[in-house]
């Protein structure tokens, strides 16, 4: 799995990234948060203060 780097973009753009990898390849149901934070190379904190749950994460992507 790759992390996407800081600087790469802002951490909302690497959370809609690395939601929309693990949501192609996992689907909703086989899908973590802890999953999208670790790839987004972020906390958990961090991801539900952009995104509540995943299921508005979901809707984004």
């Amino acid at each position: 799995m790759t992390k996407i780097e800081p600087e790469e973009s802002s951490t909302e753009e690497k959370i809609f990234k690395a939601a929309k990898d693990v949501f192609h390849r996992k689907g909703f149901d086989g899908t973590r948060m802890q999953e999208i934070a670790d790839k987004a190379n972020i906390n958990m904190s961090m991801l539900h203060y952009y995104y509540r749950s995943k299921d508005k994460l979901f809707e984004k992507v």
